[in-house]
């Protein structure tokens, strides 16, 4: 006896030991998807972790209990999964009221078989509302709009997100749901759905988006209508299925309607009132049968980026500076960065920035030294609060090749001619001056045969022809003239 006793707390000074360690080797996080809108669901979802970051791979009993008044609990059977889910829904029918809650999970951890010690536990606050939940967003060019500045240029889809468990909630329960939609507390008509579309012109313009949400449970009802027809007297009865109706009933006739944009048109409300818009002029008290979502954003209406105009030559040599100037139009501020890539570049649209510079005015410039001949690319990326352009700027870094100049080409040319022709005329005149000095020699006739002279020199003989040629012409002009003869 005294054995089984000592072996009895042995086990219990184990157990205690393992679940000191345990507690401090693993942690476990818990989060839900809330708010819930009252009579909606909500999810949480519980990881656990060893203290080392790590999944661990036990089995464990996952155990769920909140503090409402008609609490909830949950005790999972055993898993291996270090993930867990749990759904819990307040039906106002069941006595539930709107609050803040809280829920706790407790994760055991099987050591032994049939051997479970707790490891760690937490817990959690979330909200039970009494409307609608979920976000306003805007898509525009296919794009979900980021922030509260929304484009110009484009249609904008305003959608409202209802969170999955509240939008399960009206799906499954309501029998009728229309939304209502308003811009600066104008009215713009009504849908059956959460989307409403519409343009916004007018730049540098602030607008208060907001949408009410009428969702009725009420069942429908029939009656009876009797008709009777002329071939006999019969009567008969032919089911009527009448709709629960929204209290805020909307009878307007088109032609009163006042068009601000091109297809969307606001409509005068007269003496209609709607619970929780337009709070600053009036607060109606909701229909207690009914369930609401209001929703509301403020956005922001600037212009996109246009008209990127980019002025000076592409065209440059190596070493000279390109000098480019840009401007565009749209609403600042902008936000500009340049890329540069060798060749020629295709644009994918997923180009970022990483440096930035700040613009007020879309308006300046790009100089840059490129020092070797190739074709470069200058991506430049624009933006500013609602849109982005990527534009693509080529540049031909060409080689100079040295042309000389006319006159080089002129001058050595002209003078080549110049030189030639008087080398021709200085040709032709000398064989002319030469034929004339062959003809004058000619006159003197050495070759004549005569056998006084056969014994004469050549000096000697030159010197006869000479004085034979030079005599007649002295003895002409020493003797005098002859007049005749003469009387005495």
């Amino acid at each position: 006896m005294k054995m089984m006793s000592v072996y009895y707390f042995s086990i219990i000074a184990i157990f205690g030991s393992l679940q000191v360690i345990a507690n401090n080797d693993y942690y476990v996080k818990l989060s839900h998807d809330g708010p819930v809108v009252l009579g909606g669901s909500i999810t949480f979802r519980a990881d656990v972790f060893a203290r080392d970051g790590s999944r661990p791979h036990f089995k464990f009993i996952y155990e769920w209990s909140d503090n409402a008044f008609r609490g909830h609990h949950f005790l999972s059977p055993p898993t291996r999964n270090a993930t867990a889910y749990y759904t819990v829904s307040y039906p106002e029918s069941e006595g539930y009221v709107i609050g803040i809650y809280e829920m706790e999970v407790k994760v055991t951890k099987e050591y032994l078989p049939f051997l479970w010690h707790l490891i760690t536990s937490r817990r959690i606050e979330y909200q039970v509302t009494q409307l609608l939940n979920g976000n306003v967003t805007i898509v525009q060019s296919n794009k979900t709009v980021e922030g509260t500045y929304v484009s110009s240029g484009s249609e904008a889809d305003i959608k409202i997100e209802l969170r999955e468990g509240d939008a399960q909630f009206l799906s499954n329960n309501a029998t009728l749901v229309s939304t209502y939609w308003f811009i600066d507390c104008k009215y713009y008509g009504q849908t059956n759905d959460y989307n409403f579309k519409t343009n916004f012109t007018k730049v540098n313009t602030t607008y208060n988006i907001e949408a009410l949400i009428v969702a009725s449970f009420e069942s429908p009802q029939t009656i009876s209508v009797n008709s009777s027809t002329a071939s006999n007297s019969s009567t008969t009865s032919s089911p009527i299925i009448l709709k629960p109706a929204i209290p805020i009933t909307m009878a307007i006739s088109a032609p009163n309607a006042t068009t601000i944009t091109p297809n969307t048109t606001v409509y005068p409300l007269g003496n209609l009132s709607f619970p929780f818009v337009c709070l600053n002029s009036s607060i109606i008290p909701p229909d207690p049968k009914k369930t609401y979502g209001y929703f509301n954003k403020e956005i922001n209406v600037k212009a996109p980026i246009a008209e990127i105009a980019v002025e000076g030559t592409n065209w440059i040599r190596p070493w000279d500076m390109l000098s480019l100037n840009v401007t565009c139009k749209g609403s600042g501020p902008f936000y500009k960065c340049l890329q540069y890539h060798r060749g020629k570049y295709n644009i994918t649209g997923n180009e970022t920035c990483y440096d930035t510079d700040h613009l007020q005015t879309c308006n300046f410039s790009i100089i840059h030294y490129f020092l070797e001949p190739s074709v470069s690319t200058i991506v430049m990326i624009l933006q500013n609060d609602v849109s982005t352009q990527i534009y693509p700027i080529t540049v031909n870094i060409y080689s100079a090749t040295v042309q000389p100049q006319l006159s080089v080409i002129i001058v050595p040319v002209t003078c080549s001619l110049v030189a030639i022709v008087l080398i021709i005329f200085g040709i032709a005149y000398y064989i002319q001056s030469r034929a004339r000095f062959t003809v004058e020699v000619a006159d003197f006739d050495f070759g004549k045969s005569n056998s006084e002279m056969e014994y004469k020199t050549f000096r000697e003989r030159l010197r006869d022809s000479f004085n034979n040629a030079v005599r007649p012409g002295i003895t002409r002009i020493i003797r005098p003239p002859y007049y005749g003869s003469m009387n005495h």
